[in-house]
């Protein structure tokens, strides 16, 4: 109470019930909208990274079958077996010449994350690669999505697609991304008594 030429001036400070509530209610608002998104971006995060992983896994697999000159009899290809929830790749690993047991690799998902093929192809499928680093199953394609989805329904917002050429090349698109179709390479063997050897391969485009 403050006392003014004989004028008494009464201040109060606070807050009402009512004024306490709302920003109670705001602040929980707040907060519950921040857990969602939060949530939302380690689920993206979590798709992000196995699609990453199914790439390297088809880049590491055709490296390996190049670098040996893999023929799929004396010299194995190197592959990468795709499921709906993991992924193996056989490589050779150590290094010995050979595939052994020790040779592959799996990498289960995270849970909520999943993998489907492009239309035509099934789960689980072996993509392995040749001595010229193209792969035994033309224009290979996968949808990776939080829960479950296909090509039919995939978007940005829930998927990643990871797409093998029929070269070998592989790509990472956004999901709702349209996938071209690329035919195989031509293959020409040159005869012994061409003057080239016979070992010797042309691709043309």
């Amino acid at each position: 109470m403050i006392t003014t030429n004989s004028r008494q001036i009464t201040t109060q400070a606070g807050v009402s019930y009512v004024e306490l509530l709302v920003v109670i209610v705001i602040i929980g608002i707040v907060a519950s909208l921040a857990i969602m998104n939060r949530g939302q971006a380690n689920e993206q995060f979590k798709r992000q990274n196995v699609a990453r992983e199914l790439k390297v896994a088809f880049e590491r697999a055709r490296f390996d079958s190049v670098k040996r000159r893999a023929d799929g009899a004396s010299v194995a290809f190197a592959s990468v077996n795709v499921q709906s929830t993991q992924l193996t790749i056989t490589t050779d690993a150590n290094q010995n010449g050979t595939m052994d047991s020790s040779d592959s690799t799996t990498v289960s998902f995270p849970a909520n994350i999943s993998v489907a093929p492009r239309s035509g192809l099934s789960l689980p499928l072996t993509v392995s690669f040749n001595q010229r680093g193209e792969p035994n199953v033309s224009d290979a394609a996968f949808v990776v999505c939080n829960g479950t989805c296909s090509f039919s329904n995939d978007t940005q917002s829930t998927a990643d697609i990871v797409y093998v050429t029929a070269t070998g090349t592989v790509s990472m698109l956004p999901g709702g991304s349209d996938v071209a179709n690329f035919a195989p390479p031509n293959v020409q063997v040159i005869p012994g008594g061409t003057g080239i050897r016979s070992q010797t391969q042309i691709s043309s485009p």
